[in-house]
């Protein structure tokens, strides 16, 4: 049993923690008052408690101790915070080539931007993949404000060229694809690994099928694209997927829903792979279809149907491409967005039904991700900063 005053600080100390967790405007520097070393509270306890701490007070708290420091930077503490961390955020590529985000929840909303960058290679356990139109690439962690700059692909890419990015559990490592066609529907493969911190090349190991959503979806370590026959034909006919830890190529069968195939759109709601269907041009609903794997088959499963408003023309022009780009995510509270050009959609969880409409007039269709501490660029030896500000505007939700 500790003796009193001990036991008291120990108490003093762990309110001081838990009050990060409950306030959103700690800006004041987190300093222990009291005399109690980190031994004489059980180590289960700490952990314990700022794994429950969202990312941006864990930088506080990597200040407070050395032994803190090196808890919270451990491979095992970062990962167990990224299965319980849930606050998220949405990026908003803007056209004038910079990044915005906001927050889904109802508090202050981080700004930012990173200048000249096009197209977004992928989101994956807080990091962001980015790609400009100098070919340089860049996998950037928001939340702590770094990112790192890639060594450039092995050749110049094509205008069609392809790309995702993804996590390797088994390996710990962060993979981004960039698929280049070589000659008809015969693709060069690069793929780029964090961990190593260099490039392969796969040949003759895609063939045959053309390969339509950008970027590609990755879910439960597979990147999905949607694929035809051609460039010239618009209709769907199977879903490519890569296994990114075993690095192999895979094909799932569609589901059977109407006759028209070009209007397939992948998403994700969860942690499951989402196709989303509209009947024709001038449907005003799509179905929602979740891919339900039991380890023994895999199968597609209608889940809900979407309404669209009937003012879909004041945010697209013209209600016939309102179905069109779609990423499907769920929010911290559950609820469902659908990212379209000019608007973002949020449907109740457990209802389905409509219940706010967000104007993004002039972004592209957004990317969703989660905030995180995670630091995979502990492999390398440089790191580069990118400026972030906060501002305090009221959140989209």
């Amino acid at each position: 049993m500790f003796p009193f005053v001990s036991f008291r600080d120990w108490i003093h100390q762990a309110i001081h923690i838990v009050l990060l967790k409950f306030f959103s405007w700690y800006d004041f520097v987190f300093t222990p008052t009291c005399t109690t070393t980190d031994s004489e509270i059980p180590n289960e306890i700490i952990t314990d408690i700022l794994l429950r701490l969202p990312p941006k007070s864990l930088l506080k708290c990597m200040s407070v101790s050395k032994s803190w420091h090196q808890l919270i930077s451990s491979p095992d503490f970062v990962n167990t915070h990224l299965k319980l961390n849930s606050i998220h955020r949405v990026l908003f590529p803007g056209i004038n080539g910079n990044f915005n985000f906001s927050s889904l929840l109802p508090s202050t909303v981080q700004m930012g931007s990173i200048a000249l960058i096009s197209s977004v290679v992928g989101t994956t356990n807080g990091l962001i993949c980015l790609y400009n139109y100098k070919g340089e690439i860049y996998i950037w962690n928001p939340t702590i404000s770094k990112s790192k700059k890639l060594l450039n692909l092995p050749w110049n890419s094509s205008f069609y060229m392809k790309y995702g990015f993804g996590y390797d559990e088994s390996r710990d490592d962060y993979k981004a694809l960039f698929i280049d066609d070589e000659s008809d529907l015969t693709y060069v493969v690069n793929i780029y690994s964090l961990r190593t911190d260099s490039w392969k090349t796969l040949h003759d190991q895609l063939k045959g099928v053309f390969l339509i959503n950008l970027p590609a979806k990755f879910v439960n370590g597979k990147l999905y694209w949607t694929a035809s026959t051609s460039f010239c034909d618009i209709n769907v006919r199977k879903i490519i997927s890569f296994d990114v830890a075993a690095e192999t190529w895979g094909s799932l069968e569609l589901p059977i829903c109407g006759e028209d195939n070009s209007n397939f759109k992948l998403g994700a709601v969860g942690n499951e792979l989402s196709m989303i269907y509209t009947a024709n041009l001038v449907a005003t609903t799509s179905d929602v279809w979740i891919l339900k794997n039991s380890g023994l088959h895999v199968s597609w499963t209608k889940q809900f149907t979407i309404e669209y408003p009937q003012n879909a023309g004041i945010h697209m022009g013209s209600p016939t491409t309102y179905p069109f780009s779609t990423h499907l995510r769920h929010s911290t509270k559950g609820d469902i967005l659908l990212s379209l050009p000019g608007v973002i959609l949020i449907f109740g969880g457990s209802t389905t039904k409509l219940e706010h409409t967000v104007d993004v007039v002039g972004c592209d269709p957004v990317e969703f991700y989660a905030e995180s501490i995670v630091n995979p660029l502990r492999f390398l030896e440089k790191w580069y900063t990118l400026g972030v500000r906060e501002l305090s505007v009221e959140a989209i939700i």
